[in-house]
């Protein structure tokens, strides 16, 4: 019943997520350490609701600095953001906050406009499929207490993409990029606003025979295209309605097995001969619908309802002579030699290769809803979301076997004899936050409330028709999240802060696998004191932030470099950093511009109890992996008439591969990482731009990854030119 309630007053408000009027500028606003531009375009940019609270926005002129479509490359120059690289393009990005675990982005939010877009957030959340970074006008981070509104994930944050809103006049645009490895870029735009109508058509293509070199030969590569449509209605200036349709189509030649250290030193862009035939093909569709009004002076609504569809199968190599990649990529002893011979092998006996074909579907769709009322010195927001999503997993092995350096089919495996298994889940979300002054000081309180249920029925490896009844679990879960943060301005150009809330991570419907019953959801306690320093272009900002977790949770996937799909939970665990933030206007003349903006992140972490299992045997006082210790990032920019020239440094210390302490090993760890990127613009004319970028200036070829299986390369040094035509 309560349910029924919520949805009837949902839909009752069904229409919003962020409108503006006409009559709207573009201006600078400052949006936490980075200056962005507001250009108030789409009902999901929040004109009526309350200003977004502080965030670490990368605005859409910062994107062209350098022309990425990496999104680790994007976000790794705001502080207190962990990027772990896998296969140097950002196809499968990992990326965590203020400690969070990276790996397939599974404890953030992630939302493309505010809307949830991993496949399945809540019974599946590892993002295996991301949005295209390359087609975005900007790229948003949140974190610390304010963050909690937008959930189910509240310790580290939320990552949200801001799609290409519509032009309030008609503006159309053609990029076109060419580089080495094959790389092409097309991005194709087109948009106006006439009268009551506005609408939006965008093309984006991304392809690059891929920088590895294959045994034998081959493409490394991939190929993405993505298509972007909205449709904008009006009633009035405080009321609009909005349609959004975006598909995006992936094929790539990605492999989970790296390689061992010796091969890495020898040639660390070599790939082996037996994962010739691994590739990802993948499929992602979302339609939104979204409502905005402003009801009344000082109340207004926002409603957006949503569906997307994502399908993947990754077809890889999963065993050599059934050992897992795990053993190969590790040949410590004469034991798994044979097996790793057969990785560049000419020849070999039947069915001596297994390679898995891990498809996937995913579905999910809800509608959720923000009221804003102010009243009494108080401004407080509502939201509310109903949400459901679903992962079908239908999987299967064939073997092959090598003749004369070729991979050959020797038994074809049944569609759903490997894994074949739903997992399904619904949840129920509410939040209240209410801001309001006492005297200086500037409090923002509230909490957000999640009922989650989530289902898996499995019908093993025997039945792939699906004709016998599956074995089911079932576990319901609720939890509060409360957050607080104050503000106090110490003049008219600082602010000190101070913020509190709860962690927490619902886990998926799996099991710890030693007990066979659901594990625990991950709960913490998380503190953030900052002091910011605003004086128009310049600013400073640290922070120092404590996450305690009562229960870190993990799992046991194919990407960490398992594969049982077992959760477990890591116990008590501390994790603290500083966040340091700089931009500075070293020169500004009239005839030119020196901006510089440099970031720094400090982390420490720490196991507080002892445990076995797929960490290791972990000791109390051990460090996490995958977390470094020091991550700096730097921009220096030269801007002029006509030409902008933009230096980014980007470095993160070596950092342990496995849970240790003391002193790292060459095996269990990563290496130092030191990237400089170069970008260069000319107009040539007032709609014409000619840009050069150099992406890995020096030519790095170190190990920054040793998952899902072995040493991992970052990209080596890639040179691009494009031009972009506006009309």
């Amino acid at each position: 019943m309560r349910k029924m309630i919520l949805c009837l007053l949902l839909l009752n408000v069904t229409f919003a997520q962020n409108i503006v009027a006409e009559s709207d500028s573009t201006k600078p606003i400052a949006l936490g350490a980075v200056e962005v531009l507001a250009e108030s375009k789409s009902i999901t940019s929040g004109m009526f609701l309350r200003n977004a609270e502080p965030s670490d926005v990368v605005s859409q002129s910062e994107l062209e600095q350098f022309n990425y479509t990496d999104i680790h490359r994007i976000v790794s120059r705001i502080p207190g953001v962990y990027v772990q690289e896998e296969d140097g393009l950002g196809l499968r990005p990992n990326i965590g906050v203020r400690g969070t675990g990276s790996l397939r982005m599974e404890k953030l939010n992630v939302m493309e406009d505010g809307i949830l877009i991993a496949p399945a957030p809540y019974a599946s959340p590892a993002a295996y499929y991301s949005p295209t970074a390359g087609r975005m006008e900007g790229i948003e981070v949140r974190k610390g207490s304010t963050q909690i509104k937008h959930g189910p994930f509240t310790t580290g944050g939320s990552l949200n993409y801001l799609s290409t809103s519509i032009p309030m006049e008609q503006h159309n645009s053609v990029s076109l990029e060419f580089g080495n490895f094959g790389k092409t870029v097309l991005h194709a735009k087109s948009g106006d606003t006439m009268g009551k109508l506005g609408y939006l058509v965008e093309l984006f293509t991304d392809n690059t025979d891929g920088f590895k070199e294959l045994d034998g030969g081959g493409d490394t590569g991939y190929s993405k295209t993505d298509f972007l449509a909205k449709l904008r209605y009006s009633f009035s200036d405080a009321h609009a309605l909005e349609f959004k349709y975006s598909m995006t189509d992936e094929i790539s030649n990605e492999t989970y097995l790296g390689l061992t250290d010796e091969d890495f030193r020898e040639n660390p862009l070599r790939r082996y001969r037996a994962t010739a035939l691994d590739e990802m093909d993948a499929d992602h569709s979302q339609f939104t619908l979204s409502y905005a009004g402003k009801l009344t002076d000082n109340m207004s609504l926002a409603v957006t309802a949503y569906s997307n569809d994502f399908a993947r199968n990754w077809y890889k190599l999963n065993k050599v002579n059934g050992a897992k990649l795990s053993t190969i990529a590790k040949p410590t002893d004469d034991a798994f030699a044979d097996f790793y011979a057969l990785m560049d092998a000419q020849n070999s006996a039947d069915d001596a290769y297994r390679i898995k074909a891990n498809n996937r579907e995913y579905y999910s769709s809800g509608v959720q809803a923000v009221f804003n009322v102010e009243a009494g010195g108080h401004d407080m927001q509502i939201g509310m979301r109903m949400h459901s999503d679903e992962m079908d997993r239908f999987q299967w092995e064939d073997r092959y076997k090598m003749a004369d350096g070729k991979l050959v089919m020797t038994t074809q495996a049944t569609p759903g004899s490997d894994s074949n298994r739903i997992d399904s889940a619904e949840a129920t979300a509410l939040y209240f936050e209410d801001r309001f002054s006492v005297g200086d000081l500037i409090v923002t309180a509230g909490a957000r409330y999640e009922e989650i249920t989530v289902m898996r029925d499995d019908w093993g490896k025997t039945d792939p028709d699906r004709s016998e009844t599956p074995s089911d679990r079932e576990h319901t879960m609720d939890v509060i999240v409360p957050g607080v943060s104050v503000e106090y301005p110490i003049s008219d150009t600082q602010t000190i802060s101070l913020g509190v809330h709860k962690g927490f991570a619902p886990p998926g419907p799996g099991t710890s696998g030693v007990t066979d019953e659901a594990v625990d959801p991950e709960t913490s306690l998380n503190t953030e004191i900052g002091w910011k320093s605003n004086e128009g272009l310049n600013s400073m900002e640290f922070t120092y932030f404590m996450n305690s977790y009562d229960n870190l949770l993990g799992a046991d996937t194919a990407a960490s470099g398992g594969g049982t799909d077992d959760l477990f939970n890591g116990g008590a665990v501390d994790i603290s950093g500083l966040e340091l933030y700089l931009r500075r206007i070293l020169v500004d003349n009239g005839s030119m511009q020196v901006p510089l903006e440099i970031s720094y992140t400090k982390t420490n972490t720490e196991f507080k109890e002892s445990f076995d299992g797929f960490w290791g045997d972990v000791s109390s006082g051990d460090e996490l992996p995958y977390i470094p210790e020091t991550m700096v990032s730097a921009n220096l920019g030269i801007n002029l008439d006509a030409t902008s020239v933009n230096l980014g440094l980007r470095h993160v210390s070596d950092m342990r591969t496995t849970a240790g302490s003391g002193s790292l090993t060459d095996s269990a760890s990563t290496d130092a990482l030191t990237l400089l990127d170069l970008g260069v613009d000319h107009s040539l004319k007032s709609n014409v731009t000619l840009s050069m970028g150099i992406k890995n200036l020096m030519d790095k070829d170190v190990v920054v990854a040793r998952r899902p299986y072995g040493a991992r390369p970052t990209m080596p040094r890639t040179v691009t030119f494009g031009v972009n035509y506006n009309f």
